[in-house]
């Protein structure tokens, strides 16, 4: 059977085939390494614990403190005055800096004389609500400017009513006035001109040196004289549109 599967020829053939001969055993290079790495970790099993627990007693029901002392017994008066004496002579938790309190017992502490606010609940709901914002209590009518108008709105009035006025005021000044024609109004800017060129004329002629208080005074009127023919000519030219009242429509513009 060998022969047959063994051909003649085959890398069988060059294989020794001594059975004394044993090849070396493979020994790693870090062989202490590995063994300190296994070692601590061989017995891990015994941190779960034994495989069996004693059950408790249930003679023991309750009785877990049983062995601690206890305090003796107050009885009679001498409870009374001792605790008369504690609390005549520390003062209160809350007032004692030294002994730190937890946040829920101050919290205590400081809403302890604290009311309860009249509220509605709705039962059907069971919605709580406070009875001023439900508006249940007459808080508005206790104000000292209830049934007043605020002032926002009478300034509002004001403003509205002054604008009428104005608007009442224009209309009739319209109705009162009429418009000067292109004619009057070049007749007017040439008589204009006219005066001004003969104000100007005088006031060219007047001294260099003035002595008087006469002559001083008549400087100062020709020159608000220029001034105001000045402000009437430049308010012709710009305009074509000018509109004049009846009062002064024989006067200047």
């Amino acid at each position: 059977m060998s022969e047959a599967i063994n051909a003649k020829g085959s890398v069988q053939d060059w294989i020794s085939k001594d059975p004394g001969q044993k090849p070396p055993r493979y020994v790693p290079k870090r062989l202490a390494t590995i063994l300190l790495d296994q070692k601590p970790n061989k017995q891990a099993w015994k941190t779960m614990g034994p495989a069996k627990l004693e059950l408790p007693s249930p003679s023991n029901y309750l009785k877990k403190n049983a062995k601690r002392p206890k305090a003796p017994e107050r009885t009679g008066t001498e409870g009374i005055q001792k605790t008369s004496t504690i609390t005549a002579v520390r003062p209160p938790l809350h007032v004692r800096a030294n002994y730190p309190l937890s946040p829920i017992k101050r919290d205590v502490i400081q809403t302890a004389d604290v009311k309860p606010k009249p509220s509605h609940v709705d039962f059907a709901q069971t919605h709580k609500q406070l009875l001023q914002s439900a508006g249940l209590t007459p808080k508005y009518v206790m104000k000292k400017d209830f049934g007043q108008v605020p002032m926002y709105l009478q300034q509002r009035r004001a403003a509205e009513q002054q604008a009428r006025d104005d608007l009442e005021r224009l209309e009739k000044e319209k109705q009162a006035t009429r418009q000067v024609s292109e004619d009057e109004r070049k007749a007017a800017l040439e008589g204009l001109k006219k005066k001004w060129y003969e104000v100007h004329h005088e006031y060219q002629g007047l001294p260099f040196i003035l002595y008087t208080p006469s002559q001083k005074a008549r400087k100062i009127h020709m020159e608000e004289q220029l001034t105001e023919l000045e402000k009437h000519i430049r308010l012709l030219e710009k305009f074509k549109t000018i509109y004049i009242s009846d009062a002064d429509a024989g006067g200047c513009p």
